[in-house]
């Protein structure tokens, strides 16, 4: 009983250290993941102020020179148009000699079907912002706009469609609204713009972070700024993020969207930003967005280190955890089993046995069950400790304990040693009083086999037999002590019956004990 007591002990402690173990482990490794996705966090937060600060940064730069080359596309533009009064027959304009007398701007002729009819840049040719161009149709809209209208516009950084490369536009429409005469001036040889080039950080910052895939700044006709496709032309925002970059423009708000990129799952965010200048217009390639494309795989990756850190952490504290509940149970656990049990026989003592007489004698009242009492006496133990020695008769005790505990099989009944040769047992829960008939044949029964100690049947040679008296709450008594009295009463009558039998409690028994 020692042993399984002290396995009990050892595996209630083991049990406690382990979730308690496993509760601080789970809150650490989840404020440690915690800080570490807010670390990510940060940094892209970072990355995002660091781009957008690099875009304006360019912008405010290129403003300096701005109103300069904006002067000098008006001017030309009203050339073009003192030239279309002249002779508007634009097929019969020699382009390339116009571009040289235009400081080397491209010109470019656009027709009502929004079509480049005539141009300085072959390549552009035949372009239609209708269909081929790639642009959004926001764009067409303007150009609309812009053909009926009356006034000189010119654009801020923008990209040529068929290049990439960057260009500042201009419009002027012809008084009869025929053609929309377009100026374009590359800017990416632009002294101002190569001290600010905020393609060269965002490139710094991919280098940098090995979770950045890319960074892309659009602008809101859909075309990339500085980037150019496979294809060479301009790079267009894909047709799969199409809608979560316009909700972005729409909005003017951050949008986020899952995606693929090279078999692997990314994260698209799109950060609307608008060009600030100190005058209240606000031009169509003011508006910009930024792209950056974040990867999972640095991350996830130190998520899994953590993991398995916190997993190589657990087992290592929930082992020693073990070891301390294995010497903590291993030092106390003789004193506390002492408190409770009987050293010699390692029943219960009596100790353990009046409280959980009344312990269970309250539980079942209020579930209107029956409480069984079985105190059990030695006939004639006198007789072992005289003729074979009192080392004999605890040998015959710890074996009456044994068959004892045997007769009872149900774990939840408790057997008791009160001292000497008297002992107990509680039937926790019982039908009727013949169930506790039944238990006391039983243990008679045990108790009646032969015992040999020193060569001696100690239960044929010596008559040492066994008596009970029993009785049963709330039958014959409603509390521990009146229950205890009414079995010692059963049992006194059983001994005084012949012994080595049982007696159940009677009322007549009390009088009997009077006399």
């Amino acid at each position: 009983m020692q042993l399984s007591f002290k396995a009990k002990l050892m595996t209630i402690m083991g049990i406690f250290s382990i979730l308690l173990t496993l509760s601080v482990s789970l809150v650490n490794q989840n404020r440690l993941k915690t800080n570490l996705i807010a670390s990510y966090e940060r940094e892209s937060a970072l990355v995002e102020d660091t781009v957008v600060a690099a875009v304006s940064a360019a912008d405010k730069a290129f403003q300096l020179s701005d109103q300069d080359i904006e002067n000098k596309m008006k001017g030309h533009s009203d050339k073009l148009l003192q030239k279309y009064s002249e002779q508007a027959d634009v097929s019969s304009w020699d382009y390339q000699a116009l571009k040289e007398q235009m400081d080397g701007m491209d010109i470019y002729v656009i027709d009502r079907s929004l079509t480049v009819r005539f141009s300085s840049f072959p390549l552009d040719v035949g372009l239609n912002f209708n269909e081929d161009s790639g642009t959004l149709p926001s764009f067409s809209r303007l150009l609309e706009e812009r053909l009926n209208g009356k006034r000189f516009t010119a654009d801020g950084i923008d990209q040529e469609s068929n290049t990439g490369r960057l260009r500042k536009y201009s419009y002027m429409p012809t008084p009869d609204h025929k053609y929309l005469i377009e100026l374009g001036l590359y800017l990416d040889s632009n002294p101002v713009f190569q001290s600010f080039n905020f393609l060269e950080i965002s490139n710094s910052l991919i280098q940098k972070y090995s979770y950045i895939n890319d960074i892309t700044i659009f602008t809101t006709t859909g075309k990339s700024i500085g980037k150019t496709g496979e294809d060479t032309r301009s790079l267009l925002v894909s047709h799969e993020n199409l809608a979560t970059f316009n909700q972005a423009l729409k909005e003017s708000s951050v949008q986020v969207i899952q995606g693929e990129r090279d078999g692997f799952p990314v994260t698209y965010r799109y950060v609307p930003y608008t060009v600030q200048f100190d005058n209240e217009i606000t031009r169509f390639t003011d508006q910009r967005m930024i792209e950056i494309v974040f990867n999972h795989s640095e991350l996830n990756s130190k998520l899994k280190q953590n993991n398995q850190v916190f997993l190589l952490q657990l087992l290592a504290t929930i082992a020693i955890a073990l070891i301390i509940s294995y010497i903590i149970s291993k030092l106390v656990a003789r004193p506390l089993y002492l408190a409770s049990h009987d050293l010699l026989t390692g029943l219960s003592n009596r100790a353990a046995f009046e409280s959980a007489l009344s312990a269970t004698i309250d539980r079942n009242k209020k579930k209107k069950k029956k409480t069984a009492l079985l105190h059990i006496d030695l006939d004639n133990f006198k007789r072992v400790n005289d003729t074979l020695g009192h080392d004999a008769g605890d040998s015959f005790l710890i074996e009456i304990g044994k068959r004892i505990r045997s007769a009872v099989a149900n774990p939840e009944h408790v057997t008791a040693r009160l001292g000497g040769d008297e002992f107990v047992v509680i039937l926790k829960h019982i039908d009727n009083e013949q169930g506790a008939m039944d238990a006391a044949k039983h243990i008679i029964h045990e108790l009646n086999r032969p015992i040999e100690i020193k060569g001696v049947n100690v239960i044929n040679d010596l008559s040492t037999t066994v008596s009970i008296g029993i009785a049963i709450a709330p039958l014959h008594a409603q509390d521990s002590e009146e229950l205890y009295t009414c079995a010692d009463m059963a049992l006194y009558h059983a001994k005084r019956s012949g012994k080595n039998a049982f007696s159940v409690y009677e009322a007549s028994m009390q009088e009997a004990a009077s006399l």
